[in-house]
């Protein structure tokens, strides 16, 4: 309900204001020193920017979008809608440059959309990490947040984790790893029924489409480039030479 996804938006903005000193103190510790000023304007006052924003186009977004029936059945009176329902459990990795900021800022969407989420901080910063884990516990149940914490390893098991969304946020040597785990744990998720058949008819047009009609190429092949040629002998017997025999 909107009521509950405005209470998960209200519990991250009052986690943030209450203990925005406690995390930027923390971030400071890990980096070795950063500034209190640079935390509390990047990492805490952007992430409530985010949050405050998202509670305040909430129930607009949550709003059904009116489509257009298929005739006849605008004429017996059918209407058609898009109705948004949340997807489930979302993912989410956050790096260690900005460890408060792109763990509460994606946030924003998924509880928004009705989410729950998992969370896994880097372990570059240990401090902010432990931190954040304990102040989720306060403010939320495990079943609405879960946050883990761990290395590398613990980094690949989570990426393995049946989600039904994942958010990544991280260097471009991890990202191709963990989208070939997520892209695996899909493959072997069984697609909806209507899904199925709707690939079925796609790939039965296609089929049709590029039959085994002479010169035109079947799904998957390669036709060679000779194979399509006019020989020699066949050449000036066209259309021009139809019209005028004399000229043969």
């Amino acid at each position: 309900s909107a009521e509950r996804r405005e209470e998960w938006l209200d519990k991250a903005i009052d986690l943030l204001v209450t203990h925005r000193k406690a995390l930027s103190e923390a971030m400071s510790a890990d980096f070795g020193h950063r500034s209190m000023d640079q935390s509390d304007f990047t990492d805490i006052a952007g992430s409530i920017g985010a949050l405050k924003h998202a509670k305040k186009h909430l129930r607009k977004w949550m709003k059904p979008e009116k489509r257009s029936t298929d005739f006849p059945l605008g004429l017996m009176g059918a209407k058609a809608r898009i109705q948004y329902q949340p997807k489930g459990v979302v993912g989410v990795i956050s790096p260690w440059n900005f460890p408060v900021n792109l763990t509460f800022t994606p946030l924003a969407g998924v509880f928004a959309a009705g989410n729950r989420t998992m969370i896994k901080p880097s372990e570059f910063t240990e401090q902010t990490s432990e931190l954040m884990k304990k102040l989720f516990a306060e403010y939320y149940t495990e079943e609405e947040v879960a946050v883990v914490t761990g290395g590398p390893d613990v980094g690949a098991a989570f990426s393995k984790l049946p989600f039904d969304h994942m958010i990544f946020t991280g260097a471009t040597s991890i990202a191709p790893s963990a989208a070939r785990r997520a892209t695996a744990r899909a493959a072997r998720r069984p697609a909806p029924r209507g899904l199925r058949r709707l690939r079925l008819r796609r790939r039965q047009r296609h089929q049709l489409r590029a039959g085994p009609a002479q010169g035109r190429p079947r799904h998957g092949h390669r036709v060679r480039r000779d194979a399509l040629r006019v020989p020699q002998a066949q050449r000036g017997h066209g259309r021009r030479a139809r019209r005028d025999p004399a000229r043969r």
